[in-house]
């Protein structure tokens, strides 16, 4: 439901609304997200040769 909602909204954006149409933005929550998959991954390669 909640991916039926936001690709509604991205295909079909309000005309006139400021900051819409120019693509999609990348939002703090998926920065944050990104970032802790980052840190996940160092802290794997940091762990797997350590045993």
């Amino acid at each position: 439901m909640i991916l039926r909602h936001r690709l509604r909204n991205a295909f079909h954006p309000c005309p006139g609304a400021p900051g819409r149409g120019n693509g999609p933005t990348a939002r703090a929550s998926d920065i944050i997200l990104v970032i802790m998959t980052g840190l996940l991954v160092i802290a794997a390669a940091f762990k797997i040769p350590q045993g």
